[in-house]
């Protein structure tokens, strides 16, 4: 199997995740740092998949905000990513409509 050419047409989204995961398990101190720097890298990812025909999704915005938060103040980070997660699965659902 050539791993660079499996991992070529891989989401660059899901190789920032298996990053994070593995950094977690191996490194757990870091874990808020690394979920912030995570949501970041994915709201930063979201907003460069925007066209001109498109506009910002807010899972783009939740996560940029998300990864905020966790940097200014690590202690909220179990509420934060539970806000987080309830948000993004009530958006890609459908049972919450983006603007």
């Amino acid at each position: 199997m050539n791993l660079p050419a499996v991992l070529q047409n891989w989401p660059l989204e899901a190789i920032v995740a298996i990053i994070a995961g593995i950094l977690i398990l191996l490194v757990p101190r870091i874990l808020n740092y690394t979920v912030a720097v995570y949501l970041l890298v994915i709201g930063v990812l979201g907003l460069l998949h925007t066209g001109h025909w498109h506009g910002v999704r807010p899972q783009t915005i939740i996560a940029l905000v998300a990864g905020v938060l966790i940097l200014i103040k690590p202690s909220i980070l179990n509420y934060v990513v539970g806000i987080y997660l309830i948000l993004f699965g009530l958006l890609e659902s459908g049972i919450i409509r983006p603007w």
